[in-house]
């Protein structure tokens, strides 16, 4: 085989390796990934923060929207506790700027800019 026919048989595989890699790259290139909650916990966020501390989302509350009550503990002698976005929580604690104000049997009552917002627990 000549000079000149080796030298176009090395350009071309050299172009095809390099069209190959161009191209297995954008088959593979990461796409934005976002994940909808759906207003649960998102699981891809961890639950300790890097020093150390609990990292959690209740604390995070600024609107009613944000409130997820998910059970309620009724002792009417020691105190009733509420669990609210993973976290247990007790009449007087704040969760961001929205206030528990009052625990009842069925239902919380939070306090939010101002205003008194009842949230009753689903029973189902």
């Amino acid at each position: 085989m000549s000079f000149n026919k080796l030298k176009q048989v090395y350009i071309l595989t050299m172009s095809v390796c390099q069209l190959t890699a161009i191209i297995s790259n954008c088959a593979f290139a990461e796409e934005g990934f976002k994940y909808n909650a759906k207003s649960r916990r998102d699981p891809f966020i961890p639950l300790i923060s890097e020093t150390g501390g609990y990292a959690s989302d209740a604390y995070e509350a600024s609107a009613i929207e944000d409130i997820r009550l998910e059970g309620i503990v009724w002792d009417d002698v020691k105190g009733s506790i509420a669990i609210i976005n993973g976290e247990i929580a007790k009449e007087g604690d704040s969760l961001g700027s929205v206030k528990i104000l009052k625990i009842e049997k069925d239902n919380v009552i939070f306090g939010v800019n101002g205003e008194s917002v009842k949230i009753e627990l689903n029973k189902e």
